[in-house]
């Protein structure tokens, strides 16, 4: 893809900690964007890693132009580098994965299958999940929370492979409330929404950060989220921002 050209599809990976993973990753997905055949970008955003991150991101950057990079000045979470890569993605489809290589890029093929069928969203099951039952649990909390609160019936919440259409982004990013957990907005904003079943592999390199006591305070600023995008929840969300006033990132250095 040439440097001007409007790519059609890209993909957005949040990463922290992730310098073991990156070549493998990035390998991996070269070859699965080049069978889709598809005008694409890739945008790496490093959510402030304090390992090797950084520079293995500058070598990929070096010898593959649709390899773009932002990098945080420090740590702001998952969700916040997200947003961050969606506000510079430039595809009519975007797809969001981990940089953990635990759900395998080769499933995107079939995310944009079922794209294909009508949806305007398509989310990730995790099958035979590799974590701790801690962490299963606690999933399984923030998931039928989620479901309950939202009214749109899914399984797997917290899967970070999912694609978006561009008019989905859209909305997402132009919404004003608390923007902190994209999965409630995607299934607020969505006219459709599906999951397919996505294969899920043991952690190879260090170690999440979502524990069970982190996700169940996800669950906690998903009901606050929920309620910002009611009516009655507008005070309530103002007040939350308040409280956690401050930048939602800031960016120390990009490559595109």
């Amino acid at each position: 893809m040439s440097d001007g050209a409007r790519p059609a599809l890209s993909i957005v990976i949040p990463v922290f900690n992730e310098a073991q993973s990156l070549v493998a990753l990035h390998q991996r997905l070269a070859r699965t964007l080049e069978k889709i055949g598809r005008p694409h970008e890739v945008i790496f955003v490093d959510d402030g890693s304090r390992d090797d991150s950084a520079a293995v991101l500058r070598a990929l950057r070096a010898r593959d132009t649709a390899v773009r990079m932002i990098r945080f000045n420090r740590n702001y979470g998952q969700h916040a580098a997200l947003f961050a890569g969606m506000e510079r993605a430039r595809g009519e489809i975007v797809v969001t994965l981990d940089a953990d290589l635990q759900n395998p890029p080769e499933e995107i093929p079939r995310l944009l299958a079922a794209l294909e069928t009508g949806a305007d969203v398509v989310g990730g099951r995790r099958v035979s999940r590799r974590d701790p039952w801690g962490r299963r649990a606690a999933s399984w909390l923030v998931n039928h929370v989620t479901s309950a609160a939202i009214g749109v019936r899914l399984r797997d919440y917290g899967c970070m492979l999912r694609a978006y259409r561009r008019s989905v982004i859209d909305r997402i990013l132009a919404f004003r409330g608390t923007r902190r957990y994209l999965p409630v907005l995607a299934a607020a904003f969505a006219s459709s929404i599906t999951e397919i079943p996505v294969d899920h592999r043991a952690r190879e390199h260090g170690r999440s950060r979502y524990g069970p006591l982190r996700l169940l305070g996800l669950a906690f600023d998903l009901s606050v989220q929920v309620l910002a995008l009611r009516p009655i929840g507008a005070r309530v969300d103002r007040i939350y921002q308040e409280a956690r006033r401050g930048p939602r990132y800031v960016i120390a250095e990009v490559l595109e």
